[in-house]
């Protein structure tokens, strides 16, 4: 019997491969991923664009005829852009030496290191706000928990020690990957000709990595203007009304769902000053992109010039050391101790009418609704993430390339400014019937749609393409060849790509908020929480259960690439 069922699943599996090796069914497929990708991520996230030029007019009206809308236009603007560019300097400056620690170093407690990195990735940003406002800033509504620094009052530097909180391990783990890449003996050669160490890396082996530095500066700074959840919570914790592009956004949008109207603005001037804010926060954000490549491309970084006595001074003795210290204390003071305080503000605060006084309802629908909205945008994404990355490794034509360069956008755009286009574009159509869900899984959909197609395509180009055509001149089919040959070398990068979208979702409350203000994910739930009902102990919890959700699925991940390994 179970020889029968086994022969009748091979004959389908040949019938399967047979059919997908029809080149009438492959170019049909992948048009279908281009036209996914073109109609449903791209255009969407940028459909902006397109109604400022044909509404201009109306905001002319709305925008520069009104002073207090220019007003908080460009104080919004001012902190993000300037949070964004500080954030950016002090990730490179402490995040090098621990990768080049992590990368060039062997030590005890280096596999532990490199969780303590991974772990804040796993807080939801809105919770993440919180957590930082309790241990840094002055909390007039929440009682100090211990061990609280809390002295800082102004929003500025609390938004830079906590954007720098969220930026810093992506911008870690980006350096560490691409300094991996690089080839130690040049390195080598340049100290045994009687370089020092720190000449040696200044002169031989950074030159060759900044296309790594351009790397986590577009990271740093997409990352620092994206966020909207952390900064809401982070700000309603100190009580401060400052505003940054994409919490303008989220506020003009839920008053303008709700007809709430707000003081100097009209209501009808809500909408095009919304789209002309989106449009702007864009443009930053892809020219802040650009500027950083250029930057990092064209620098003559390192200076060429040797200062040996100096250099000698900090390659020997305790200055290496020293270096490491302060690296890694900071992390510890700056990343990891912010990222996690609010459990000691939950064990603090925990008590039966605390416990009694939440709604668990509330809190289950929350959970359920983002695990939905994160396990759909994720299984597309997989589906259509995958062969977009063949098409863009795989296929050596100018459009090939083209596609390289656009899957990015939708990473590199502010969370608030991609929902709130993304919900323009699905209510301006009129064919297909939408919800606020379908707004919400359309939106996480393109947003996270970049990270299956940036893992994949990094898998890829790790496998020789001649085991492929070996397999191809062999006889085998191209669905064949991708199942025998090709996935089980990818699979853990598309593993990846699928739990860093997963995980990203699980945490997203810009987009979320942008798109439909009323959803009910956890993040906007946290939100809720602290800055409407002021239920900071329900806001932890929460804020803990995703934070399960999310570590259990990267040291899942970890822990399969390790036994892989070992195999």
């Amino acid at each position: 019997m179970l020889q029968r069922d086994r022969s009748q699943l091979e004959r389908l599996a040949i019938r399967i491969a047979n059919f997908t090796s029809k080149s009438r069914v492959n170019t049909a497929w992948y048009s279908f991923v281009v036209f996914f990708f073109f109609l449903l991520v791209l255009l969407p996230t940028i459909f902006v664009l397109g109604y400022v030029i044909l509404e201009f007019t109306a905001i002319q009206n709305s925008v520069f005829s009104n002073q207090e809308i220019q007003a908080q236009i460009l104080s919004a603007l001012f902190y993000s852009i300037s949070v964004s560019i500080i954030v950016s300097i002090f990730d490179l400056i402490f995040g090098l030496p621990i990768a080049w620690t992590l990368v060039r170093k062997e030590f005890r407690f280096k596999s532990l290191l490199n969780s303590f990195i991974e772990l804040p990735l796993a807080v939801p940003t809105a919770g993440l706000g919180f957590s930082v406002a309790l241990f840094w800033g002055v909390t007039p509504s929440v009682e100090s928990p211990i061990f609280a620094v809390q002295f800082i009052k102004n929003a500025l530097p609390m938004l830079i020690l906590f954007h720098f909180t969220t930026t810093f391990p992506y911008v870690v783990r980006s350096l560490t990957a691409i300094l991996e890449e690089i080839d130690v003996t040049l390195e080598v050669a340049a100290r045994t000709c009687g370089a020092s160490k720190f000449t040696a890396a200044r002169t031989v082996t950074l030159p060759m990595f900044r296309s790594g530095v351009a790397t986590a500066m577009v990271l740093s700074l997409a990352k620092s203007l994206s966020d909207t959840g952390g900064v809401v919570t982070l700000l309603a914790t100190i009580q401060s009304v400052t505003q940054t592009g994409t919490t303008l956004i989220s506020t003009w949008k839920h008053s303008y769902q709700d007809q709430t109207p707000l003081e100097g603005i009209p209501y009808d001037s809500l909408l095009p000053s919304m789209a002309f804010l989106a449009a702007i926060m864009i443009g930053i954000a892809i020219t802040l992109v650009f500027v950083a490549k250029i930057i990092a491309k064209k620098a003559q970084l390192p200076f060429r010039k040797v200062y040996p006595s100096f250099e000698w001074a900090v390659s020997e003795g305790k200055a290496p050391q020293m270096r490491q210290i302060i690296a890694f204390g900071f992390l510890i003071l700056f990343v990891i101790i912010p990222s996690f305080f609010l459990v000691v503000y939950l064990i603090q605060g925990a008590s039966l009418a605390a416990l009694a006084s939440a709604n668990w309802a509330l809190f289950g629908q929350s959970i359920f609704m983002t695990v939905l909205v994160a396990s759909v945008a994720t299984v597309v994404n997989v589906f259509l993430g995958v062969p977009m990355a063949i098409l863009i490794a795989r296929k050596s034509h100018t459009f090939s390339r083209i596609l390289d360069a656009l899957v990015d956008i939708p990473y590199v755009v502010p969370s608030s400014a991609l929902g709130f286009s993304v919900g323009l574009f699905w209510a301006f159509q009129p064919v297909i019937p939408v919800n606020e869900l379908f707004f919400v899984i359309m939106a996480h959909i393109s947003m996270t749609f970049p990270f299956i197609v940036r893992n994949t395509v990094g898998g890829l180009e790790e496998l020789d393409t001649a085991y492929e055509d070996v397999a191809r001149t062999l006889g085998a089919k191209p669905m064949q060849t991708f199942r025998e040959i090709t996935f089980p070398v990818i699979k853990f990068s598309i593993i990846a790509g699928a739990i860093m979208s997963f995980t990203r979702s699980v945490g997203e409350t810009g987009a979320t908020l942008a798109v439909s203000p009323t959803s009910t994910t956890a993040p906007v739930f946290i939100v809720n929480l602290i800055k409407v009902d002021q239920n900071y102990f329900l806001a932890a919890l929460t804020t803990i259960i995703l934070i399960l959700i999310s570590s259990m699925l990267i040291f899942t991940l970890r822990a399969s690439i390790s036994r892989a390994k070992r195999k």
